[in-house]
């Protein structure tokens, strides 16, 4: 048996798992869940399972106290909670707590203490939550979407907005989401009217989920869903009300790619839906190379403080 808390789960927690399913033929996965976590327990259930598809994971969704307290009635309470989820007693218990041991003793069983010091893999949950960014190599890669800083490049067209997006992963060294719709209506005889522009905007979603797992702690992504629902109440004269309510999907920073001369009604419905959405983003302008520059200083800023350069 394993028990924690996976506030997110990480390298350490990983080497503790691995090191238990190597040591026993069958091990059970609990997460201990509380009220005002901040990630649910079905979250944390499925990057567990991803994380140990052959083992059994499950999540204890009492009102328990973060960890036992010395007290005997503390750890007969915990015993009834855990036997509600374990399929049989447990013969070994694993933990890099020393309440491990308390546990263990409760069942019956043999406490096995992995990496306790944190000398093996030096890092908690408590230091990815205060600065994923500075533990980013310790977080895994189905984890990593939910730390993720995302991009979002809009404008007209023959404003650069790929080109843009493009060079900026490239500078960066992450990975950027390219236009989606592009492809879709490349490869469809459909005209504007006939597209199914709620599949679009979800093929647009699901490459940025896809790619955001290979992303170095920034994502750059080429449109949005608020850009789609505007062009497409700009082509046919509304907008659904499914993919309005989509496109309020947030991102951390957009960057708008002004036309030269400042003149456009895409443009100008773009920064009017932004400021109503109240997303942070900002204009760049200029030649191709001050665009590049300004957005980078952006993103770079966005990167190392978690914060948004706002206009």
């Amino acid at each position: 048996m394993v028990l924690g808390r996976f506030l997110p789960p990480h390298a350490g927690h990983v080497y503790l798992c691995e090191f238990a399913r190597r040591w026993v033929d069958d091990l059970t996965i609990i997460i201990s869940v509380q009220a005002g976590d901040p990630f649910s327990g079905t979250q944390r259930l499925a990057w567990m399972q991803e994380l140990f598809p052959f083992d059994r994971v499950v999540y204890l969704a009492s009102e328990n106290p973060q960890q036992p307290s010395p007290h005997p009635p503390s750890w007969d309470v915990w015993k009834v909670w855990l036997e509600e989820v374990l399929p049989r007693r447990p013969d070994f218990v694993f933990s890099s707590e020393p309440y491990g041991a308390e546990f263990a003793k409760i069942f019956g069983a043999r406490f096995v203490s992995v990496d306790q010091p944190r000398s093996i893999v030096p890092i908690s949950a408590t230091r990815i939550r205060a600065d994923p960014f500075a533990n980013w190599q310790h977080i895994p890669r189905c984890v990593r979407p939910a730390f993720v800083k995302r991009v979002s490049v809009l404008g007209p067209q023959s404003t650069g907005k790929s080109a843009l997006a493009r060079a900026l992963a490239e500078r960066l060294g992450t990975r950027w989401v390219p236009e989606w719709a592009r492809v879709r209506e490349a490869l469809a005889a459909d005209s504007p009217a006939e597209l199914d522009w709620a599949e679009i905007v979800r093929g647009q979603i699901a490459s940025e989920e896809a790619l955001a797992r290979d992303a170095d702690r920034v994502l750059i992504c080429d449109t949005d869903p608020l850009a789609t629902a505007m062009r497409v109440e700009l082509l046919l004269g509304s907008c659904p009300p499914g993919l309005r309510e989509i496109a309020r999907r947030p991102y951390d920073l957009t960057l708008l790619t002004a036309p030269d001369p400042d003149t456009g009604e895409f443009f100008a419905h773009c920064e009017r839906a932004l400021r109503e959405a109240g997303r942070p983003f900002m204009v760049v302008s200029g030649s191709t190379e001050e665009r590049i520059a300004t957005a980078l200083h952006a993103v770079e800023k966005l990167a190392t403080s978690g914060q948004p350069c706002r206009p």
